[in-house]
């Protein structure tokens, strides 16, 4: 490989992870007081001072820096050993785990495995999950996965009840 392929590589990898916002590595600040810090710029590959300030919190973007590639994570944890060691920095989970934290997740998400799993427990915890809905796309789902596990016309009249109370808007009826 050329210097100029490796270039590009590199590059790419630093491109496509800041276009998919998964950084490699995420640190946060763990005082009150400014952090003065040096990162490499994802852009120009050079040196630049970075202050994080601030409430140490996940969510507080002054108050966290994120690595896009294993290169500049090491010349990160190279340039700022002393907060590292002295525990004035500390990497994160990654991103998606502390975004999963903030975001309250939907009634409404659910895996075609977890549907599955749901439709061969007993008909009242079938009845509890589609009571938890408050969309009927979800339910929609569970009456084709439903009738492709050939289910009995009792589950599948159940599901079709629940789909026809979203659509109109009305409360499940208490049992």
């Amino acid at each position: 490989m050329d210097k100029q392929a490796i270039v590009d590589s590199y590059e790419r990898e630093v491109f496509s992870a800041m276009a998919e916002d998964k950084p490699v590595v995420t640190y946060v600040k763990t005082i009150v007081g400014k952090v003065h810090l040096t990162v490499l710029d994802p852009y120009s590959g050079k040196p630049v001072p970075v202050t994080l300030q601030g409430v140490p919190a996940a969510n507080n973007p002054k108050a966290v820096v994120q690595v896009w590639s294993t290169k500049d994570n090491q010349f990160f944890k190279q340039m700022n050993r002393e907060h590292l060691a002295a525990g004035v920095l500390k990497p994160l989970t990654p991103v998606e785990e502390v975004i999963r934290k903030q975001e309250p997740v939907s009634p409404n998400t659910i895996s075609d495995e977890e549907i599955t799993e749901i439709l061969n427990k007993p008909f009242l915890a079938l009845k509890n999950k589609l009571n938890s809905f408050t969309a009927p796309a979800s339910v929609y789902r569970f009456e084709r996965m439903a009738e492709e596990m050939e289910k009995s016309e009792k589950i599948l009249e159940a599901i079709r009840a629940r789909a026809s109370e979203l659509e109109l808007g009305e409360e499940p009826e208490a049992e």
